[in-house]
């Protein structure tokens, strides 16, 4: 029995660790001897919350149709999708995790920013995360989100960052340019506030 122990211990060790690197051979071996596919490590993280750092396309497909599940908080709150759209944004990832029941996970604490908000600060934004601006709304994330904390959306986001190319995209989705944040401050308010002059120019068009 305590050989037992030891070589589940091992093995389901070794299928989080081909997760992370990648190794679809010995994911397919171990999937096919019946390892426990929903395991996870010290972190709360399954094998997808791994594939997806790896950004392994074929892993992330083995794992989705081995039947993985998509929507596993780990310790910090992530989702394999919040986690690959923080580490690396692809809208092929995205797609797929949708594709397999990925849900966008409602806030469970007043103060949680909440996805959609995350993914915004961190914007550039290219091509590609233009598009998965527009999945993740699809997909029901709310650009106006009256729930929002502090009541900041996300073209306030765009405002006080001074970026003008994410503040058209967010209008072009259908951001609305006078919701008020706690302190009643619409988005051209927030650019004013924080010296944004290009958010300022900018927005003063469509007012």
């Amino acid at each position: 029995q305590v050989k037992r122990a030891v070589a589940l211990i091992h093995e389901d060790k070794e299928f989080l660790i081909a997760a992370e690197i990648g190794n679809y051979k010995m994911l397919e071996i171990l999937i096919r001897q019946g390892v426990d596919i929903q395991q996870m490590d010290h972190l709360g993280r399954n094998a997808l919350h791994l594939a997806v750092c790896a950004d392994s396309m074929d892993t992330i497909v083995l794992l989705l149709n081995a039947g993985v599940k998509t929507n596993v908080k780990d310790n910090l709150g992530m989702t394999p999708l919040s986690l690959s759209l923080m580490r690396r944004p692809s809208l092929e990832v995205a797609h797929l995790l949708f594709d397999h029941g990925a849900k966008i996970i409602p806030r469970l604490k007043p103060m949680d920013t909440g996805l959609f908000l995350q993914f915004v600060m961190m914007c550039t934004p290219t091509d590609e995360e233009t598009k998965i601006l527009a999945l993740l709304i699809d997909k029901g994330a709310l650009i106006n989100d009256p729930e929002a904390p502090g009541g900041r959306q996300a073209l306030h986001f765009a405002a006080m960052s001074d970026n003008c190319p994410l503040i058209q995209i967010l209008i072009n989705l259908g951001a609305d340019l006078f919701l008020i944040n706690h302190r009643n401050q619409t988005p051209i308010d927030v650019a004013l506030s924080f010296k944004c002059k290009n958010a300022y120019t900018f927005l003063s068009k469509f007012y």
